[in-house]
């Protein structure tokens, strides 16, 4: 009986020693995947984190998006005005009759034939003003 005592602790150090071997290669894979799961956590943080920055940034660049709309707009305008204000001084002076422009030296209007040197007027100024 003593034999089969001897047999039976021997047989369960050997199995704890086995158990004992196997929860501790588990303990490393367990161990292994929480350093995933928090190195994962920081990931997403981060990335959480960049979103937040992206999607503020993008919010401000909305109205941006709409100013720079109306600049655009402004300056066709503005281009428009500069176009008028150089015909004006390729032909500074107006006809009197029918409103058309005259070169200075036409001493008879192209367009009416009335006497262009009595009825010369100097052509209207644009203001350019202030544009909102």
């Amino acid at each position: 009986m003593e034999a089969f005592l001897k047999n039976v602790l021997s047989d369960a150090k050997r199995q704890s020693s086995v158990e004992s071997q196997l929860l501790d290669s588990r303990a490393e894979i367990l161990d292994a995947m929480y350093e995933t799961v928090e190195s994962g956590t920081a990931a997403i943080a981060t990335v959480k984190d960049m979103m937040c920055n992206v999607r503020t940034e993008v919010k401000q660049l909305q109205p941006l998006a709409s100013t720079v709309d109306l600049i655009r707009q402004e300056l066709s305008e503005l281009g428009k005005e500069v176009e008028k204000l150089e015909g004006k001084m390729k032909f500074p002076y107006v006809c009197l009759s029918c409103g058309k422009p005259l070169l200075p030296e036409f001493k008879i209007c192209p367009y009416c034939g009335e006497d262009a040197q009595l009825l010369r007027s100097p052509a209207p100024v644009i203001s350019l003003g202030e544009h909102k």
